[in-house]
């Protein structure tokens, strides 16, 4: 029997459960009771980021958001069940398919066993889920967002959709890798350029090779010199924990406000931001159009209408 016979022959009644955020909250139930189908399967970097498209072929809704995620369960030989979410590449659309673009790494059981599939293969899943990324239409503040890896996947629906509707305000995009290599979605993210009333990216290397032109170290380095004012700003910080974690508590630290900082860890989602390597990211921001708690303390209290140190 097929996963989608399964499926099928389950009661009605057993929809998926939905649980709200990619990490903490994730783990509420083990109901991977929805199917797809693998239609296309593509390595997109020989440093091993693989591209994937399903079908949904249950009979359940599939209403997808930007932002949202959907987690993906098999059983990996003698690992056992392993599961992770995994945050949707593509845009919402009424086909009901999705892509993914996962990173396959050595430890990682589930992402390899998700790279030897082929098409025609079906995977159990929940959802989608989590939270939406799109901003209130009353909201007037720019996008300023921060990728780390495969963590640009929102970003890209994100985008997509906010082209479509001629979303007004400038939307910037810095997304960091360790190598050229590592480099992907080039063709697609030059069409968002195109098509976007507002939009452009920038690319930050860890170790760029000779002769790179794009941004060089980690986006906690290179992003920060770069943004002239940070008041006027949404900022979204996906990938690596330890990036959205150092970069939002710095972010707080310059008077940025919780509610103006959207962050989403794919993994070390528990790490504890250092404080000198927050101190580090702090000192490198140029902008000084907010009044930043931290430069106060630093200063022994100066006046609270004052603004950062320079």
């Amino acid at each position: 029997m097929g996963l989608r016979d399964r499926y099928q022959a389950r009661s009605p009644g057993m929809g998926p459960t939905i649980t709200a955020d990619l990490e903490q909250r994730w783990d509420k139930s083990n109901r991977y009771d929805r199917v797809a189908r693998v239609t296309d399967t593509r390595r997109v970097t020989d440093t091993g980021t693989i591209r994937m498209s399903f079908e949904v072929v249950d009979d359940e809704p599939f209403l997808l958001k930007p932002g949202q995620f959907v987690g993906i369960q098999a059983r990996v030989g003698d690992f056992g069940y392993r599961k992770s979410p995994y945050c949707v590449l593509s845009p919402p659309n009424d086909e009901r398919t999705f892509e993914l673009l996962i990173r396959v790494v050595p430890d990682g059981p589930l992402s390899r066993h998700l790279a030897s599939l082929k098409v025609g293969d079906e995977i159990s899943f929940r959802g989608p889920t989590g939270r939406s990324m799109v901003p209130k239409d009353d909201d007037t503040t720019q996008l300023c967002l921060l990728a780390t890896g495969v963590g640009i996947s929102p970003f890209m629906s994100l985008i997509k959709v906010l082209s479509d509707r001629t979303f007004d305000r400038p939307i910037r995009l810095y997304w960091g890798l360790r190598l050229a290599e590592d480099i992907c979605l080039i063709e697609e993210l030059d069409q968002l350029v195109a098509d976007a009333n507002d939009f452009r990216y920038q690319i930050s290397l860890s170790q760029p090779p000779d002769g790179w032109k794009g941004l060089r170290g980690r986006i906690t380095e290179s992003v920060p010199p770069l943004l002239e004012t940070l008041g006027d700003r949404r900022f979204y910080l996906v990938g690596n924990g330890a990036m959205s974690k150092e970069m939002g508590a710095a972010l707080s630290d310059m008077g940025v406000s919780r509610h103006e900082v959207y962050e989403e860890p794919y993994f070390n989602a528990k790490h504890q931001p250092d404080p000198e390597v927050v101190r580090q990211i702090r000192q490198r921001f140029v902008a000084n159009d907010l009044f930043s708690p931290a430069a106060h303390q630093e200063a022994g209290g100066w006046s609270v209408g004052a603004r950062r140190r320079p």
